[in-house]
């Protein structure tokens, strides 16, 4: 998990700097603000977190949970792709349960080694469809970046990554990630991605489903 990390960093700083120099950069500060610092919170309490959790019963919840919010991503209305008014009723209710996204997609980042997309994508969406695909996606790479980096320097102090396979991760990362933004603003992309999320979050939930209630594999005895 704390390797695979690296590929998330560098997939997340090269799509958000891509997005922040499209010419119809859907990047929102006032979204990205308080995902970001419920994420900083987040990712240190998941942290802690996993020293005391079994990880079997964290991906038995999970399984339920990204294949709730799975199923209702394939069988909701398509969402629109760019980000429409949505400041006027942007109240600071409305900021908290955005942060409160944020803690979850932070603390899920060293529990599991993921950025936190899995979540944050389809809590705005849901929560703040006038956000658009385009709006929560920007604001996830965005918050990703951030809940990645510090699960990367949590686990560096206790030399957890393995630097060989991390480079690698990293450089197809870099390549790949501008890439993505520039293919994410065409037309008719988001609601395919809306869709292809629902899939992903399904299948994620079936994979946690087979670590949690599926037979233990055995540790291997260190030999003498």
């Amino acid at each position: 998990m704390a390797t695979a990390l690296c590929l998330v960093a560098a997939t997340a700083i090269a799509s958000t700097t891509t997005e922040f120099l499209h010419s119809e950069s859907a990047l929102m500060w006032d979204i990205v603000a308080p995902l970001v610092g419920g994420a900083l919170f987040g990712a240190q309490f998941g942290f802690l977190l996993s020293r005391r959790i079994d990880e079997r019963l964290l991906k038995g919840i999970f399984c339920f949970v990204l294949l709730g919010i799975g199923l209702r991503m394939l069988l909701a209305m398509s969402v629109q792709a760019e980000p429409g008014e949505f400041h006027s009723g942007y109240s600071f209710l409305r900021a908290s349960g955005v942060a409160l996204i944020g803690v979850m997609a932070g603390t899920l980042s060293p529990l599991l080694g993921i950025g936190g997309g899995l979540i944050v994508v389809p809590g705005l969406l849901l929560s703040m469809p006038a956000i658009g695909g385009n709006g929560a996606r920007a604001a996830s790479l965005a918050v990703a970046c951030v809940t990645s980096l510090r699960s990367i320097h949590l686990y560096a102090k206790e030399r957890s990554i393995d630097p060989r396979i991390a480079l690698w991760f990293a450089l197809g990362g870099l390549m790949g990630a501008a890439l993505g933004v520039q293919f994410a603003h065409l037309p008719g992309v988001s609601a395919y991605g809306q869709r292809t999320l629902g899939v992903i979050l399904v299948v994620t939930a079936l994979r946690f489903a087979r670590d949690a209630f599926g037979p233990r594999v055995p540790v291997a005895e260190p030999s003498n």
